[in-house]
């Protein structure tokens, strides 16, 4: 038992990334911070194998998992927001600088200081470069390389480049590029609102086995008894686990597919 709690926890803790969720996951928590936290939850993991039978343990870590999974993904939504909230903010004042007539690089600069987060230092960052006398548009598309709205500052980053090189208002161009990530964000916002009815509804199908055990718990019949066992109920309890969680992860998905 003790080998089988280690094995599982060395698997928990090991269990490779694709390469996009990898790096969501370097930009929503610093690797260090993710090692404290990884720590505790192995230790409380081997604890718990070993109380408990070990399918009851894995259905455990299943459920844990996918939580786990599930809060990520929602804070990392919730970060999203935040970024296009701020890049909106920021794209406002600059374009009401560039219309006013200010010079770009000092646009971009006053832009910066309105706002926080990683859209001010992106901006801070682009204002750096041009005040170097860089390639602006290649700031941009460094920022592009770790925003989690990478298709609008590539977008800004198209518009500074057409303004170079075909000597178009940037000012315009920029209004333009605005307006577009404006209307993108407000249709995201609608479907985001729309998808929140399906995440509801797969949350509640995933829970009815639960009701039903409770239910069946209730009227005598048992079922944590057979199911919580060491015999075939606890290797039932692992398949259904596996499952409802496959199917909740499943429905996620697909409705994250929609939003992108």
């Amino acid at each position: 038992m003790t080998a089988s709690a280690l094995a599982l926890a060395a698997a928990l803790l090991l269990w490779p990334a694709t390469p996009r969720r990898a790096a969501a996951l370097r930009r929503a928590d610093p690797p260090g911070r993710r090692r404290v936290r990884a720590t505790p939850i192995v230790v409380v993991g081997v604890v718990v194998a070993w109380l408990v039978p070990l399918p009851v343990a894995l259905a455990g870590a299943v459920v844990s998992g996918t939580v786990a999974i599930r809060r990520r993904h929602r804070a990392v939504r919730l970060r999203r927001q935040q970024e296009s909230a701020a890049l909106q903010a920021a794209l406002d004042v600059l374009v009401g600088e560039l219309r006013t007539g200010a010079h770009p690089v000092s646009a971009f600069g006053t832009a910066a200081g309105e706002i926080s987060g990683s859209v001010r230092q992106g901006m801070s960052a682009v204002a750096a470069r041009a005040r170097l006398g860089a390639d602006v548009a290649a700031g941009l598309e460094d920022v592009a390389a770790t925003s989690r709205l990478p298709m609008h500052w590539e977008r800004l980053a198209a518009c500074w480049r057409l303004a170079h090189v075909h000597g178009l208002s940037i000012a315009t161009l920029m209004r333009t590029a605005q307006r577009d990530i404006a209307e993108r964000e407000r249709f995201s916002s609608h479907v985001e609102a729309a998808m929140a009815g399906p995440r509801a509804t797969a949350a509640v199908l995933a829970g009815l086995p639960v009701a039903g055990i409770a239910l069946g718990q209730l009227i005598g019949a048992r079922p944590l008894a057979f199911l919580c066992g060491a015999g075939a109920g606890g290797w039932l309890l692992v398949i259904g686990v596996l499952l409802a969680c496959a199917g909740l992860m499943w429905s996620d998905r697909i409705t994250e597919r929609t939003l992108r």
